[in-house]
């Protein structure tokens, strides 16, 4: 009789576990269904059009990467902590979008490499490393360097690997743990880099 209502308890326990991580699971997963994310999100999957200035686009076609007067189109600079948080949360739920980015290639003209478009979450990497340092430019090109990071295609485009931007993502998961134990700006100010230690590099 004990034993069989300890067994009912375990399983009780257990279904009540298995619930509470299925919401847990359910809320993560619509998360990116927010309307913050999507207003995010949208920034990496479609492309502004508020925006005329652009880096020329070079033989090959590359997609050319948001270029403008300021380096910080965005103004990321007036949102507050919590909403740069909540945008990186949002950005790093992009890791299997594959579908081409609302922006990609060189960040300067004095770049002679030409890319490949880049891919949806490679872009929102690239936003996530532009809010938290406020610079939009902060690498020369939206691409990942590193050995084994990438190749060059038929046409001469410099492409950044899937298997790159995948440990990108792991590597930036564990960063993003950190800043939010610490705070962003804790985290900038003790130099916390999200790709520090994984071979890889912005371009």
């Amino acid at each position: 009789m004990i034993r069989s209502r300890t067994i009912r308890n375990i399983r009780s326990r257990l279904l009540l576990a298995l619930v509470v991580l299925s919401l847990g699971l359910q809320t993560m997963a619509h998360a990116e269904d927010s309307p913050i994310c999507r207003q995010w999100l949208e920034k990496v999957t479609q492309a502004p059009k508020d925006v005329e200035a652009r880096a020329a686009v070079p033989a090959g076609g590359s997609t050319a990467a948001i270029v403008g007067f300021s380096s910080d189109p965005w103004d990321i600079a007036s949102i507050s902590e919590t909403a740069k948080l909540k945008a990186i949360q949002c950005l790093l739920g992009a890791e299997n979008d594959t579908k081409t980015a609302a922006f990609s290639g060189a960040n300067r003209f004095d770049i002679s490499q030409t890319f490949a478009p880049a891919e949806v979450n490679l872009a929102a990497l690239y936003a996530i490393s532009y809010i938290y340092s406020g610079h939009y430019d902060h690498a020369a090109a939206v691409a990942l360097r590193g050995e084994d990071a990438s190749y060059t295609d038929s046409s001469g485009n410099y492409v950044t690997k899937a298997n790159a931007i995948h440990k990108a993502y792991k590597a930036y998961r564990e960063w993003f743990t950190k800043v939010r134990q610490i705070g962003l700006a804790s985290a900038q100010q003790s130099g916390l880099q999200p790709l520090a230690g994984t071979g890889l590099r912005w371009y």
